[in-house]
């Protein structure tokens, strides 16, 4: 974006108010919608058709497997950091997933039904760089039989 230098007195109305502002000023292209600013023109957009999805009845010790296809409608990367908690010792492994502006990934979600039975919910959660969507998730369901 080149800026444009002039010298001039500018009248500038905006919201029913007006202001006379003398001197040298420099114009930059304000986004299109208020209060958004300049961020608005380059930033990443996730938009995801579902979030949650019910596999059905599975039998106990199958693995299930579901994807969620997102799309980064923005102008900038979009970053996804999973957060996997590991079994049994509490600790936190993350995972991170880059979808370039205008193109589209599928979120893969595995599931081991074998210490399952009965109500099956098993959540994935992410954190993005959308600053709409910051905090992001997918589910999956099922009812597991033996």
């Amino acid at each position: 974006m080149n800026p444009q230098r002039f010298k001039m007195t500018v009248l500038v109305c905006g919201g029913g108010v007006a202001l006379l502002l003398l001197g040298s000023i420099v114009c930059l292209r304000l986004a299109a919608l208020p209060g958004q600013g300049l961020a608005a023109e380059s930033a990443p957009k996730l938009v995801a058709e579902s979030t949650r999805r019910h596999l059905g009845t599975v039998s106990q010790g199958v693995v299930l497997r579901a994807a969620f296809p997102v799309t980064n409608s923005g102008t900038r990367r979009l970053v996804m950091v999973e957060q996997m908690e590991r079994c049994c010792d509490g600790s936190i492994e993350t995972r991170e997933i880059i979808v370039a502006p205008g193109r589209s990934r599928d979120l893969c979600v595995e599931v081991d039904t074998t210490p399952w039975f009965g109500r099956l919910e098993h959540t994935v959660r992410y954190t993005t760089n959308d600053r709409q969507t910051a905090q992001f998730s997918v589910t999956v369901t099922a009812d597991v039989e033996n």
